[in-house]
């Protein structure tokens, strides 16, 4: 595998999302961390709750880029340590510990689904958040080369029920193939400690939407996909 962009240094160690459907708030939860270069895990669960509050839905239904996008400049995010994560099921009753805490907060802005921008967004430093309709090939590594992880690509029809938020942290070369490096929420035990290579195509297909998080104002550039599944239930 020829590297040509790779943050994992940059991002804090792969979490575990369980058994709730969260991953988006994972996904912009280190993405976040990252843009701050802040010193400690900012909190998935407060990102999740406001974020669901936000559109009106249920704990166990997921949330949306829309409302994800609008909590992270807004809300902003608390350390971890104000509410620590439940990965089995929801705090009951669900809200906030009592208290204002500190947050940091970012701008977001949509990204489309143009391989070429992301690939621009990693060389400035900058991991992707996005949502993707995976399928069984997400699953399972094709291969390795070395330590890392390879998956493969499939010609599997799109099932919309499996909108799944990850982070690009990476783009890469195999063997005249163009790669992107996933950062998941499934734990270490996915792929290779929490990351895989995914064949560009592979994303392209199954592309819903993508944002970037960064401190001070970004453009506002936005796929017609990204438009259509912006309120889309991921998770």
């Amino acid at each position: 595998m020829m590297i040509t962009a790779d943050l994992r240094g940059r991002m804090e160690a792969v979490r575990d999302q369980g058994r709730r459907p969260t991953c988006l708030a994972f996904a912009a939860s280190a993405a976040h961390r990252a843009a701050h270069g802040h010193s400690s895990e900012l909190c998935p669960e407060w990102l999740y709750y406001h974020a669901t509050r936000h559109d009106g839905l249920r704990p166990d239904q997921g949330s949306t880029i829309e409302a994800t996008c609008v909590v992270i400049p807004t809300e902003g995010q608390p350390d971890e340590r104000f509410w620590p994560y439940c990965p089995n099921t929801n705090p009951t009753p669900y809200r906030p510990p009592v208290g204002a805490p500190t947050v940091v907060r970012c701008d977001t802005g949509r990204r489309n689904g143009e391989a070429e921008r992301w690939r621009g967004e990693l060389d400035a430093g900058r991991p992707v958040t996005i949502v993707l309709f995976i399928s069984p090939a997400f699953y399972t590594p094709a291969g390795f080369v070395g330590s890392e992880a390879v998956m493969g690509d499939d010609a599997d029809p799109l099932d919309r029920t499996l909108a799944h938020g990850v982070v690009l942290a990476g783009y890469g070369e195999l063997r005249g193939t163009r790669y992107f490096l996933i950062r998941n929420s499934w734990g270490l035990r996915w792929g290779w400690a929490g990351h895989a290579w995914f064949p560009e195509t592979y994303l392209s297909r199954r592309f819903v939407g993508a944002f970037v998080i960064q401190q001070g104002a970004v453009d506002d550039v936005q796929s017609d996909d990204s438009r259509a599944h912006s309120r889309l239930r991921v998770g």
